[in-house]
């Protein structure tokens, strides 16, 4: 093992449930009629919208970019969202010389906020955009993107996930997958993965890690 590489939302940062609510709150203005679904947990954002929106292209771009509008208001908190067992893990990793990235579907903007309001910043080797891959998760090419950067092959990686979508891209690119439970919604699928923790801060035990 060489590196370690980490989903954002809802792995390093309880995000997800945030996303939904603030999401939820947009459509009961804009498009009262909606009902569900409300749980996006490991999409990205033009399947979120397509769902929403599947049969109207011109609507479904107006709200968008209303949404858009919406979320810059009502930003995240990642110093208040963000895992509380991220830094002394990150530190853990370094120490032990592995190098660390971050595999998202958020756009660059996000990843970069949250390392910077977190202080995680210090700790990330590459971090890579799922808006700047071909394919969005369950495709791999987040990952791969992120171990071309690190300079590792898949075999020397591990990957940690929450949501099915993401376990399944860590999957198909060859990385070991641990399953992170600490945020995801009771009765998660998380079966594909080869190894899951309650919480961030077992990963090193899991990893083999001495304290």
């Amino acid at each position: 093992m060489r590196a370690v590489l980490f989903d954002m939302d809802g792995v390093l940062a309880d995000t997800e449930s945030f996303y939904n609510r603030r999401r939820a709150a947009y459509l009961a203005d804009v498009l009262p009629d909606y009902d569900g679904p409300w749980d996006f947990a490991g999409s990205n954002d033009r399947a979120i919208w397509e769902t929403i929106v599947p049969d109207d292209p011109a609507l479904r771009e107006r709200l968008h970019a209303g949404y858009d509008a919406y979320r810059s208001v009502h930003a995240e908190d990642y110093r208040e969202l963000g895992n509380p067992d991220a830094p002394a893990v990150f530190e853990q990793l370094k120490a032990a010389g592995l190098l660390v990235g971050i595999a998202s579907s958020s756009e660059v903007a996000a990843i970069e906020r949250m390392l910077c309001e977190t202080g995680l910043d210090s700790f990330v080797d590459a971090y890579v955009s799922g808006h700047d891959v071909p394919r969005h998760k369950p495709a791999p090419d987040v990952y791969l993107a992120c171990m071309g950067r690190l300079g590792v092959e898949p075999c020397e990686c591990v990957v940690v996930e929450d949501s099915p979508t993401g376990i399944a891209a860590g999957v198909a690119a060859g990385a070991c997958v641990v399953a992170l439970s600490q945020y995801v919604a009771p009765g998660t699928d998380q079966g594909a993965a080869d190894a899951c923790i309650a919480r961030l801060a077992e990963l090193p035990a899991a990893l083999g890690l001495r304290a």
